[in-house]
């Protein structure tokens, strides 16, 4: 996440510094699903391989083909002593599973913003995307058998598309907050022409039209904070990012506060309330 210094207080350039966030992630974002569409097509031009015996065709005894007979972390695991390479050691030159760490590194570990915001090896990032059984197939394995492949090729189809699902949300995102700063602009700028006026040469008429009026703009503040929340709702609906974690939470986390949105909103209903108790201090005495 980019990290950005602002106010606290829902000033105008919290929904700046809030877009600004949202364009970087959607750059970054949109990065990540481009080195894994071309990790993809690296590794559907790398050739499986066998698992084999010595002298023999079939699988290792003891190890299991990912999605065939057998399970990696169950029945049996791929690399394990017996297959004519230590457990644990590395992929020998050439080999198959070697062109993938290459593909992988050369692609998804190499997006600009890998270091700053993931800083991970190749063990632990291919953990993370692919989860532990494929991750232990790829990186303590000695060959890279068909089921291996196909099954990396499904997992990385599916990081695509979270990917894809992800820059749609940080568009609409965006597009919600443009849409926020700019129907509370014009109410901003009322209230600072309106606080300008001296209220006690105004008559009781002209009074109780300014009371009116912040009244008219209380509501509106009201339905841009019910449509936002509305929207951060539905984008709950449509990505889950964590059972404990929103995507306000996530998006902003670099700012001082997590719904810049509706952080505004409030300083700007707080600036109409102290207006509306002006005017009506006025009325009082008029």
């Amino acid at each position: 996440m980019a990290t950005t210094t602002e106010p606290a207080d829902g000033s105008p350039e919290l929904l700046d510094d809030a877009r600004e966030v949202l364009r970087v992630e959607h750059r970054r974002v949109g990065d990540e699903r481009e080195a894994f569409r071309a990790f993809r097509q690296r590794v559907a031009s790398v050739s499986s391989e066998p698992i084999r015996t010595d002298g023999g065709a079939g699988p290792v005894a003891g190890d299991g083909a990912i999605g065939g007979g057998g399970s990696i972390g169950g029945g049996g695991r791929i690399g394990a002593a017996g297959n004519g390479w230590a457990r644990g050691s590395r992929a020998p030159a050439g080999s198959g599973l070697v062109a993938v760490r290459n593909a992988y590194q050369e692609t998804v570990m190499s997006v600009p913003h890998y270091e700053v915001e993931y800083d991970d090896t190749y063990e632990r990032s291919v953990a993370e995307e692919f989860g532990p059984e494929l991750a232990y197939a790829l990186t303590r394995g000695s060959r890279f058998p068909a089921e291996c492949k196909r099954s990396l090729l499904d997992a990385t189809e599916t990081a695509i598309e979270e990917r894809e699902m992800f820059v749609e949300t940080v568009r609409s995102e965006s597009e919600s907050v443009k849409r926020a700063a700019s129907r509370l602009a014009p109410i901003r700028s009322e209230i600072a022409s309106t606080s300008r006026t001296s209220f006690s040469e105004a008559g009781f008429g002209a009074l109780d039209a300014h009371r009116a009026r912040t009244e008219a703009l209380l509501a509106d503040c009201d339905r841009i904070a019910a449509r936002r929340q509305r929207e951060v709702a539905s984008h709950e609906r449509d990505l889950a990012i964590d059972d404990d974690l929103d995507l306000p939470t996530y998006l902003y986390q670099g700012l001082s506060v997590t719904y810049p949105v509706l952080a505004t909103v409030g300083t700007v209903g707080d600036r109409l309330d102290d207006l509306k108790r002006r005017i009506e201090r006025a009325m009082a005495e008029a």
